[in-house]
């Protein structure tokens, strides 16, 4: 089907609020699988029609898509999801079925979890400023955040345009990637470097009293306290760059380090730019991206995420393609966006959770988020995190699992359905100054064994040029320019 096109036909009674979201899910569904979307009079092109007034001249190739959805206040909460079974999969659909079809909604139930609709009418916020956990859908409503939910509605709405009505199946997305077929993002912030023995006795007694109070685990106490007993001894503690770029590209591939360009915050890293612009400098020589991690109050209060992209691009002689928010840390979404934007990013990382691993968003792929002040796409690519190193301590912990399961579900869910363009998060994996030590090694059993799976690890500045050309070709992203 990669070399299929796809158009949209709306009946009269769609208003053009939907009928901008609508063409939104349909693009970004084109760019997972494939299509190329071309306007609505092209004979040659499946046709998706949304909504039945006046709708003329019926086509061999067409799906007709229930057209339930409706737009609601930014202040309205999340509705009640209804739970679907089909393929072997559940579906968690906010609009229902259509009793004539059997069918859902797919483009506004893509468009529902994509969009973020689900927790923008939240105004609780946790200590560091961040949605907490229990204010989302999952939680609020027993949903399993291990599930892509808007990959698996892709997949079902791709089984139902094969015309296989009678079979129930979830088609698997093709990849565009050489070689692979599953990207998956790594990524390291550096919230910590060894500039200073000082800095480093501080981090390292944090460390154990958060390994009685927080972790409880015995792993992090000890391990820190070997590393207090090494420092004191003389021994360096946190300066794991060069080591861990080493590691990586013996296992062949790169990554990206995210690194906050200034520090006016307790709760921003212990070091300045300056400090490790070396070590940053060596790994851009070797393959590696820098992007920027900004700092704590850079979007909330201050709005200062294009100064910071404009000190990082200096240090490094380069403008950065990319971002994450320190913390996860951005307020409200299109605060978010718009910072992104400013700064003239191309992608950005920070839709992740902090208390548990998953798919915020239900995508197992990257995606434009969508921009609900203008009614259109945005102009950068959002490449979901699903597991960072913390919380997979903390999702483990919840769930009654092991870390190593749990990392290892969440990407089987994402290979299953589709070509990947996830993110994952390990801030230091040399060192036990982050997590406990078993918490590292599951990074390193993932990265072993990727060869293994057809899958391909990679920057995210690579994942962008190996893909850039499935968003454009389906009318996303047309203005981006990776060589700018």
């Amino acid at each position: 089907m990669a070399s299929d096109s796809i158009c949209l036909k709306f009946g009269d009674e769609v208003t053009g609020v939907v009928r901008s979201r609508m063409e939104y899910s349909l693009r970004v569904f084109a760019a997972l699988y494939g299509y190329s979307v071309v306007p609505e009079g092209d004979a040659a092109a499946i046709r998706c029609v949304y909504g039945q007034k006046n709708v003329q001249g019926r086509q061999q190739r067409e799906l007709q898509i229930p057209a339930r959805y409706m737009p609601r206040p930014p202040t309205a909460p999340a509705p009640m999801l209804r739970r679907r079974r089909y393929a072997g999969a559940d579906f968690h659909l906010a609009h229902g079925i259509d009793e004539l079809t059997g069918n859902p909604d797919w483009l506004g139930e893509i468009f529902e979890w994509l969009s973020a609709s689900f927790e923008l009418a939240s105004d609780k916020r946790d200590a560091v400023g961040r949605i907490p956990y229990a204010e989302t859908v999952f939680h609020q409503q027993g949903i399993s955040p291990l599930k892509p939910y808007a990959g698996l509605l892709m997949a079902w709405m791709e089984n139902a345009l094969q015309a296989n009505p009678e079979i129930e199946a979830l088609p698997k997305a093709k990849s565009p990637l050489p070689g692979g077929t599953h990207a998956v993002v790594c990524s390291h912030d550096i919230d910590f470097y060894g500039t200073r023995r000082s800095a480093a006795i501080q981090r390292l007694g944090k460390n154990v009293i958060i390994s009685v109070l927080s972790y409880r685990s015995p792993s992090f106490f000890f391990s820190n306290v070997k590393m207090a007993a090494g420092l004191l001894r003389g021994h360096a503690i946190g300066h794991y760059i060069p080591g861990m770029l080493g590691a990586i590209e013996s296992l062949g591939f790169r990554s990206t380090l995210f690194v906050v360009p200034r520090r006016d915050h307790r709760r921003d890293p212990n070091y300045r730019i300056e400090q490790i612009a070396p070590q940053l400098r060596s790994a851009a020589d070797r393959g590696f991206e820098v992007g920027v991690h900004a700092s704590y109050n850079s979007l909330a209060e201050r709005g200062m995420l294009a100064a910071e992209t404009k000190t990082l691009a200096k240090v490094m002689g380069r403008k950065p393609k990319g971002s994450r928010q320190h913390w996860l840390r951005f307020g409200r979404h299109r605060k978010l966006y718009q910072g992104i934007h400013d700064a003239g990013l191309v992608y950005d990382s920070s839709l992740g959770f902090a208390e548990m691993c998953g798919f915020r968003n239900g995508a197992n792929f990257a995606f434009p988020p969508y921009d609900f002040e203008n009614e259109r796409p945005c102009s950068f690519l959002e490449i979901p995190l699903v597991i960072m190193d913390g919380s997979l301590q903390e999702a483990a912990r919840v769930l009654r699992r092991k870390p190593q399961e749990v990392a290892e579900e969440i990407l089987k869910e994402s290979r299953k359905l589709g070509w990947g363009g996830v993110s994952i998060l390990w801030h230091n994996p040399m060192e036990a100054i982050q997590v406990p030590p078993e918490i590292n090694g599951v990074f390193w059993k993932l990265a072993r064994t990727q060869d293994q799976r057809a899958e391909k690890w990679m920057s995210a500045e690579e994942f962008l040029k190996a893909t850039l050309a499935r968003y454009q070709n389906a009318g996303l992203l047309e203005e981006v320019h990776l060589d700018a």
